[in-house]
């Protein structure tokens, strides 16, 4: 800028000190004071601004606020010494905390004033600053006008209050105004923010120390909701209306008592000064971050009209709804009463591709759709051997490694399969590094291997699986009576199987005395074969010497792993790893199998975790169900852009103009993230964001709402990852102008004219009583009593014999596994080509990796995988600014082999730029031995403006495989340069 708060460019070169205070009064008196000193001084607004005086490279000293600001103090420090090493720094915080203190000199600042005490401290901070600066004419003038300084601090508190008062009256706020608390406010989410354990946070619990002690705590039971499916519950200890601390609340069964370092830290969520306050309508271009605030009956109205002109004009589903999973609360989150809307005006409701591709493979197998594939993780504790693939459990799911590591001190054995080395391969008995994307070739060989081997579980096989059905030669479909038996009831239809006793053609109902599972027939002249003769001739080409080619592991590891997994029993921890890649769900497809061919799946101790979702019988009719009018679900995430951007889906008209989000950061999730900035937004004419802090999503929003956090309201989850429902009994009132989820839909749906669907009367407890309504909870003893009283009800299973996915019928048509998809169809379709690809699909094949594998072509000008790893202090990127986390993970890091790094000259702490043609992301680098060659990690979570240029979310791939219609984020080839 050439003009900077009335200064111009040539003064500017002068300069000596930089004041960077948003509280008008006090940043006058402080700019009055260096005046009558006769020291250069310049006064501006932003931080931005700060970034651009001080890169003049004239500036002394710099005067921060810091936690008047929304970047995080430590990042500011950063910037601030990376373009002026010398420059000394006094922070202004707001209340006075030694623990805070610390943790600000530690970061670069020279010295911590507290403004409630700035006539006392301020003073004698810059005079040692200089002085230490051995500018002694400057304290010379300074102790001049000691006198004068004093009389006009003295007043503080009257100019602060009188600008406050100015500012709520002001509608007109910047970004940066709109972040500032009221005085009161900003001392205590300063405090909060600097040290939540020390006196701060009782200051905000009780607003005085000393009434702290004497005041009555009560601890509300709280299930943590995020996406991270450990479902943990807290005690919320709340003091005199305010959240002081949260901490682990008891299950009935220990096992799943616990926390982590996320958990600990939602008073600071709760508390964040950075978090969004009222309702605001942007008054700048999108991203500008220029807002105004606005009343909610604005708000809403706005919405409603905007809405109903769109659909009037281009359709129903030109409203598009995207709700992403960063809130499990099954009134206020992706699980709630936002359906109930949607499915009343039939818009678009996007279809998630997030983490799809595991549960479709698996689906083909055990059935149970995308979801219901997982054993209790309770009996882990029965297994021999447990195999940790394409998962960080350690990082991303603590809860679930704590049983881990009871199973292995139990006997258990761990084994890792991993590119990278983990947390978790670290703790394990056994790490085998993988090539990424390899994955598939590897468990194809270990099947073939156990077939070839004759590994097999045949009793299994023949009472559990469909290795004994048949397939027909001439239609590739499963024989059944109903092929000879015209008009015959479903109920009567039965599969065909071949009694080896009789050398006969049985029907499966008959019971056949022994059947076969290998061989091919003629019965009633039509050619059959079984379903496992098919498997077994499909997965002969992938030997263990092939597959040690792909994977680089050895062949006689190979073969130990096997021989491992077959003595079990044995269960394989997985998650989204390998669903990262555009082969995820044929791994899936190939491992299900492998377990169904060895009877590791259904038995005790066998099968999978990693991920347990409950079939709880809530009344979701009740809840979702209205006028008929439902949504559609037909448009994927990954086909989003390009239908925005061409208003169309397969090359049929598809109008998108208007889009509400809630607990979603789709422009931060998706990926190919530019694709939002040249795609979507230019072709969008409203967008909604409901949140509790500007993510990138919101930025770029159109009007933004306050949501209250979930200790705010009252809630239901069903748990994943253990067998609990729980309730949540709000804790305190909602903050600042938030409301409700539940509450912000409703107010649409009756702006929109579905007042008899949303009636003022529903508040977030009777929705809870309409979920529970049902007659299979009343049977399974769950009602909205007994859950208000014991608060955690266990609805799965018992600690004496928890719940085994199959244990007593696989969710598939004949009840058995499948060891044949006879109709496989896509996860969505949405009018993809699927010609030549649905028949190759009835048994699992090796398809490489879409792009990242060494024999694409572009593996020469990118060669490296990019992986984004799962960091333990952030889900995707919920907590991505909390203060506590980011004292331990300040930034994000490109983390890089020792070789490649080498390779490139790149050393830890270097800026890079990781590029691809699709983007790039500047940040530091970290040279790390737990990555292999080939591989370069960012880990996940981190905001566009938390990078120095670009974003990790650039980088990726939107393309995705026909069939599982999911963002195979992994599948991802980069370079990375020193800057």
């Amino acid at each position: 800028m050439d003009n900077l708060s009335g200064i111009s460019k040539a003064e500017v070169e002068f300069l000596t000190v930089v004041v960077a205070i948003p509280h008008l009064w006090l940043r006058q008196v402080v700019a009055r004071i260096f005046a009558s000193a006769k020291v250069d001084c310049v006064c501006v607004d932003s931080i931005a601004e700060l970034y651009q005086i001080i890169d003049r490279k004239k500036a002394r000293l710099a005067i921060v606020d810091v936690f008047s600001y929304s970047q995080y103090y430590r990042d500011i420090f950063a910037r601030i010494k990376e373009k002026n090493s010398g420059l000394s720094i006094v922070a202004l915080v707001s209340t006075s905390n030694t623990g805070y203190q610390y943790e600000l000199t530690t970061a670069g600042a020279s010295a911590v004033v507290v403004k409630e005490n700035a006539d006392e401290q301020l003073f004698p901070a810059l005079v040692q600053v200089l002085r230490d600066r051995k500018l002694n004419e400057a304290v010379a003038r300074l102790m001049e006008n000691q006198k004068q300084f004093m009389a006009l601090m003295k007043v503080r508190e009257n100019g602060m209050e009188k600008e406050e008062q100015n500012v709520a009256l002001n509608s007109k706020l910047s970004r940066r105004t709109f972040l500032k608390a009221s005085a009161a406010t900003a001392v205590a989410t300063g405090a909060v923010a600097a040290n939540p354990w020390g006196s701060g946070m009782k200051a905000l619990a009780t607003g005085e120390e000393s009434t702290a002690a004497s005041s009555e705590e009560t601890l509300v039971i709280s299930p943590c909701r995020s996406n991270c499916f450990q479902s943990c519950l807290l005690n919320a200890h709340v003091r005199d209306g305010k959240l002081t601390k949260t901490t682990p609340a008891p299950y009935p069964d220990s096992i799943y008592t616990g926390s982590c370092l996320k958990g600990l830290s939602h008073v600071q969520r709760t508390y964040s000064p950075t978090r969004i306050k009222y309702p605001m309508r942007r008054v700048g271009e999108r991203g500008e971050d220029k807002w105004e605030r606005i009343s909610w009956d604005e708000a809403i109205s706005e919405i409603a009209e905007k809405f109903m002109a769109v659909q009037a004009k281009y359709g129903p589903k030109a409203l598009a709804f995207d709700v992403g999973s960063g809130n499990y609360g099954v009134v206020h989150g992706c699980l709630g009463i936002f359906n109930r809307l949607t499915n009343s005006i039939g818009c678009t409701k996007l279809n998630v591709c997030y983490d799809q591709a595991t549960g479709y493979g698996a689906d083909r197998v055990i059935g149970g759709s995308v979801w219901l594939w997982g054993n209790e993780p309770r009996t882990m504790m029965d297994s021999k051997t447990i195999i940790v693939w394409g998962s960080n459990p350690v990082y991303s799911q603590p809860q679930n490694w704590r049983i881990l590591k009871e199973a292995q001190k139990n006997g258990a054995k761990i084994i890792t399969i991993d590119p990278i080395y983990s947390a978790t391969a670290n703790k394990s008995d056994e790490y085998i590094p993988i090539v990424p994307g390899s994955d598939l070739m590897l468990v194809l060989a270990m099947l073939n291997h156990i077939i070839d081997k004759n590994l097999i579980n045949i009793p299994f096989m023949k009472k559990r699986s469909t290795a004994p059905f048949l397939v027909r030669k001439d239609n590739g479909k499963i024989l059944r009576k109903s092929d000879f038996v015209a008009n015959l009831p479903p109920a009567e239809d039965d599969y065909y199987v071949w009694d080896s006793v009789a050398n006969a053609a049985a029907l499966l109902k008959e019971g056949p005395q022994d059947v076969a599972i290998e061989g091919a027939y003629t019965i009633q002249g039509v050619e059959v074969e079984t379903t496992f003769s098919l498997l077994k001739k499909q997965v002969q080409e992938y030997t263990v010497e092939k597959a040690s080619k792909y994977t680089k592991i050895p062949v006689e590891k190979i073969e130990k792993l096997v021989q491992a997994y077959v003595s079990g029993p044995t269960q394989i921890y997985t998650n989204y790893g390998i669903d990262h890649y555009q082969n995820g769900h044929l791994w899936s497809f190939a491992a299900f199998m492998m377990a169904s061919v060895t009877g590791n799946i259904g038995v005790k101790g066998a099968g999978f975790t990693g991920l347990f979702v409950q079939s709880t019988p809530l009344n979701y009719i009740g809840m979702y169900v209205t006028n008929g009018k439902m949504a559609s679900s037909t448009l994927p995430h990954t086909e989003f852009y390009k239908a925005v951007r061409d208003q169309a889906l397969e090359g049929k008209p598809y109008p998108i103009k208007a889009m509400y989000t809630t607990s979603s950061n789709s422009m931060s999730n998706f990926a190919q993230q530019k694709t939002w900035l040249t795609d979507v937004l230019p072709n969008l004419e409203f967008t909604v964001v409901v949140d509790t802090e500007l993510t990138d999503t919101a930025r770029y929003a159109d009007i933004v709402l306050p949501a209250s956090f979930w200790f705010e309201v009252n809630d239901l989850r069903v748990n994943y990852n253990n067998p609990y429902v729980t309730m949540q009994e709000k804790a305190i009132e909602p903050l600042y102008e938030s409301k409700p989820d539940a509450d912000i839909i409703a107010m649409i749906g009756r702006k929109m004219g579905l007042e008899k669907f949303f009636p003022e009367n529903m508040d977030d407890t009777a929705w809870i009583k309409v979920l529970l309504n049902s007659d299979a909870l009343r049977k399974m003893n769950i009602t909205y009593e007994r859950l208000k009283k014991e608060k955690a009800i266990r609805a799965t299973g018992s600690a004496e014999k928890p719940f085994i996915r199959g244990e007593e019928f696989f969710n598939t048509p004949s009840g058995r596994a499948q060891l044949y998809c006879e109709n496989p169809l896509p996860r969505v379709n949405y009018g993809q080509n699927l010609k030549g690809i649905t028949e190759k699909e009835r048994l699992p094949y090796f398809k490489a990796p879409g792009e990242a594998w060494s024999e694409n072509p572009l593996f020469a000008k990118y060669p490296l995988v990019f992986i984004q790893e799962h960091a333990r202090f952030r889900t995707h990127t919920q907590w991505y600014n909390v203060p506590m986390l980011r004292e331990i993970d300040p930034e994000p890091l490109a983390k890089i082999s020792r070789v490649d790094a080498e390779a490139r000259g790149i050393k830890t702490g270097d800026i890079v730029e990781v590029f691809n043609d699709r983007g790039k992301a500047v940040l530091k680098a970290e040279v790390n031995d737990a990555i292999c060659a080939g591989v370069l990690s960012i880990p996940k979570g981190w905001q566009r403006e938390q990078f120095i240029e670009g974003c990790f979310q650039e980088l990726t791939n939107a393309a995705s495989d026909p069939m599982a219609v999911n963002f195979a984020f992994f599948d991802c080839l980069v370079d990375v340069k020193k800057r």
